[in-house]
């Protein structure tokens, strides 16, 4: 290996820390992470001999849904905002992350991952602080406003509790957290099954810790619920049916033993059917469906979807004021995108799922992951939060990393 390449992969393996850390810490550190392993990855491809044409074809399904979001709102009239253009462009970091990750050796992906998985672990415990109030007050945090992290999130009282808080671990956002951290655990249980010895063993104590993070501390629901049904998944695909059986039942006797025992979680689920306790569910779904009634073949366009400005005057406050989405990705998209980009999106995620290979470690998780992204995604907007979006593009990039080069017929750059 030429002392290029060496330069090369030290890089890429700085700019996919930074990533990574920016998803579960810093939104602009993932921002960084993310261009520096795109121009490394275009050095590679290039380097190797890779033609925009068979760019094209490898990842057709993606290429389609980018070009119709991008190019059929526009000529329709509805051009996307800047923020639309940048989460639709976050899919590129799904091949950018696969040929970064793809360039490291087995040590340099080891140490990435304990770098990643320790800093989660760090964010599971800064919430379960905050859940049980063992947190400085919100006063403190003013010195360092210039990060722009919502300190306040955190200080949301759990119903029903006067010293319990809704934690957002070191995203300081109680939905960042569940729904990225769903993700990781969903990652980390796929490459357990799939991995032996200590890495086995720090895998799924990660998915432990994980699981009961994010299931006790945000109170977020949907992303419990769907973590809990993608481990099942994920446990029946990386176990024989003897043992996966049996395992299933566990986690799930667990989740409902945990219901149970909780008095604050078990009401909030049962809230969940009350107009309070939904947080005006029907409403934010009837702006979306507005929306895609005004244009329903180009959409509105990629990022001008908001609840508020599509609300009728008969909706609850919450949805007329509401900033963000309807809380149903794929009707968000369909919204932003017209029917056809939201069916596009289907397809790009449907052969996503077909293509991961299911049999390595990182396959498995990042198929979990996906799962739970797609569970998820029939009741909230994961796209609509820039480090979920950045954190689900570089654990699927993963998935499709392939195993380690060996270090003489790495890319010489």
């Amino acid at each position: 290996m030429t002392i290029r390449s060496e330069v090369l992969e030290r890089g890429l393996l700085v700019c996919l820390a930074l990533w990574g850390v920016g998803c579960l810490f810093l939104e602009g550190l993932a921002a960084v992470g993310f261009a520096g392993c795109a121009l490394g990855a275009l050095g590679v491809a290039w380097r190797g001999g890779v033609t925009v044409r068979g760019a094209l074809r490898a990842w057709a399904p993606l290429v389609a849904f980018l070009a119709w979001a991008l190019l059929a709102p526009t000529l329709s009239g509805h051009p996307p905002s800047g923020t639309g253009v940048a989460r639709l462009l976050d899919f590129v970091g799904i091949p950018v992350a696969a040929v970064a990750l793809g360039q490291l050796s087995d040590a340099r992906r080891v140490r990435l991952a304990w770098v990643l998985g320790g800093v989660f672990l760090v964010s599971c415990g800064v919430a379960g602080l905050q859940h049980f109030g063992v947190w400085p007050g919100s006063d403190a945090w003013a010195p360092f406003a210039w990060t722009r992290l919502r300190f306040e999130r955190v200080y949301e009282l759990v119903p029903g509790t006067e010293n319990r808080f809704m934690a957002g671990g070191l995203l300081f956002h109680r939905l960042k957290f569940s729904h990225i951290g769903g993700m990781v655990v969903a990652l980390a249980l796929g490459m357990g099954l799939r991995l032996e010895g200590r890495r086995r063993m720090a895998a799924l104590g990660v998915a432990a810790v994980g699981l009961v993070s994010v299931g006790l501390f945000p109170y977020a629901r949907a992303a419990s619920v769907a973590l809990v049904g993608v481990m099942g998944l994920v446990v029946l695909l990386g176990l024989p049916r003897r043992v996966a059986l049996p395992a299933c039942a566990a986690v799930l006797g667990l989740a409902v033993l945990t219901l149970a025992l909780n008095r604050p979680l078990r009401e909030r689920f049962l809230n969940s059917t009350t107009e309070k306790g939904s947080g005006s569910r029907v409403a934010l779904l009837e702006t979306g469906l507005c929306a895609l009634r005004q244009s329903p073949v180009t959409g509105v366009g990629p990022g001008r979807f908001q609840a508020r400005l599509y609300a009728t005057p008969d909706m609850p406050e919450q949805a007329r004021e509401h900033p963000g989405k309807s809380h149903n990705q794929f009707l968000s998209m369909a919204a932003e995108t017209g029917i056809p980009g939201a069916l596009l999106f289907g397809v790009l995620l449907g052969w996503l799922a077909w293509r991961l290979p299911r049999t390595r470690p990182e396959g498995l998780g990042a198929l979990g992951a996906l799962a739970f992204f797609c569970l998820l995604s029939l009741l909230h907007d994961p796209l609509f939060h820039t480090q979920a979006s950045q954190a689900f593009v570089l654990i699927l990039g993963a998935g499709f990393a392939g195993p380690p080069v060996p270090k003489d017929k790495r890319s010489a750059v």
